[in-house]
């Protein structure tokens, strides 16, 4: 009897040890909402010298921007921060693939490069990485419980504890893993920053080099890059306060004046015969008598016939005047009821120089900017040197057969 009890015992133990692997099989096997299941979501779709970035890793990247690309794209657009991606294009989608995988690379090659260097993080360093992980997961947490409540669920606190798992179901992963890959990026932003700073210190820029810096950044960002209306933003700018450095080149058929604007016609005619007797034009400019801020803010101002903060007519009398001359340009408006109305511009022609500011005249604002440009192409440099050096594969085939959208 005892025999045949310990049969039974060991049957079930077996019974219930397949049942437990069944189990295990059937997790390991179950698809997440990419697909995937434990083995091909773990499959590598980079490396980086070895260590590899999971095709898990990369859709959940992917699909998180992909999910908020509206967002995004309308930070690029109105804001010029990040990049506009058209992702109804085939190449909209393949490049927004690519920067998100190379993010990733990037992250690790951050990682690898700054323990090359020698750089370490300090214990306050270490714990704000490891804070700054569970920010993150607290930060996810507060999203999902704030939905379970604009839900109307009767326990959201409970609600959102289902919601939460089901997400980390849903893209593959649990709490432990995106802990682990929160504290991996943010890793990865500290050694950046650490790395930056080290090779800032390395190419050690001098007072003497700034000027031959000076040319090629205003060649290469202002000249190279001038397009119509450019100057008229940058100026307006400017007047508003939103940046200190004038715009850096000044095209050839550009002209110098000064100018004065009101919409009061009797205080126009007052002005310019004032002005023309021999007062001092420069009082009335900077007084509250000009209503046109930009003309306020600046001294001499360079304009355009199709890049100017005033109307085109005020190019079209400027050019033809003489440097001293001071004539008056009567525009016609509308006020903001639609009726007729007009603005008097009076315009004293003033002398300048065309083509990119000589570096002397903006040496005390600018010299921080290129000083930072160049320490930043070096950092660019050594970060493409390393990169170049180190052993990069990438399954490209999985990454562009990979669709968020499905």
């Amino acid at each position: 009897m005892k025999r045949q009890t310990k049969k039974i015992l060991l049957i079930a133990a077996a019974a219930l040890a397949i049942l437990v692997l069944v189990a295990g099989l059937i997790m390991l096997l179950r698809k997440d909402s990419f697909g995937d299941n434990y083995f091909t979501r773990n499959k590598a779709v980079a490396t980086v010298n070895g260590t590899k970035i999971t095709k898990n890793e990369f859709a959940a990247s992917l699909s998180n921007y992909y999910n908020n690309i509206d967002t995004y794209n309308m930070y690029a657009m109105h804001y010029g921060y990040g990049k506009y991606y058209d992702v109804s294009s085939e190449t909209g989608m393949r490049d927004l693939k690519k920067d998100i995988l190379n993010n990733l690379i990037e992250s690790e090659a951050f990682i690898q490069m700054g323990k090359e260097l020698g750089i370490t993080l300090t214990a306050e360093e270490q714990s704000a990485v490891a804070q700054s992980a569970k920010d993150a997961l607290t930060n996810l947490k507060d999203q999902i419980l704030e939905s379970a409540k604009s839900s109307g669920a009767q326990n959201p606190e409970t609600y959102a504890t289902t919601m939460l798992a089901n997400y980390f179901s849903n893209i593959g992963i649990n709490q432990k893993t995106f802990l682990k890959r929160s504290e991996h990026s943010a890793l990865a932003e500290a050694y950046a920053e650490k790395i930056q700073e080290h090779f800032a210190a390395e190419r050690n820029v001098t007072e003497a080099e700034l000027k031959d810096i000076y040319a090629e950044y205003a060649k290469t960002y202002y000249e190279d890059a001038y397009v119509e209306g450019a100057y008229a933003q940058n100026t307006s700018y400017l007047a508003m306060g939103y940046t200190d450095i004038p715009y850096l080149y000044i095209p050839e058929d550009f002209v110098f004046v000064q100018v004065i604007q009101t919409s009061d016609a009797d205080k126009a005619g007052e002005i310019l015969a004032k002005v023309q007797e021999g007062e001092d034009f420069e009082t009335y400019r900077a007084s509250d008598d000009n209503e046109s801020e930009t003309g306020k803010a600046q001294t001499i101002l360079a304009i355009g016939e199709k890049d100017s903060p005033f109307d085109g007519a005020v190019y079209d009398r400027a050019k033809d005047m003489n440097v001293g001359d001071v004539d008056m340009v009567q525009v016609a408006t509308k006020d903001s009821d639609g009726n007729d109305t007009a603005a008097y511009y009076i315009v004293k022609r003033a002398e300048g120089t065309t083509g990119i500011v000589p570096y002397e005249e903006v040496k005390a604002v600018i010299d921080d900017t290129i000083k930072s440009y160049a320490e930043n192409n070096y950092y660019t440099e050594q970060i493409e040197a390393w990169r170049d050096k180190a052993n990069i594969v990438v399954d490209e085939d999985v990454i562009q057969a990979f669709d968020p959208a499905k």
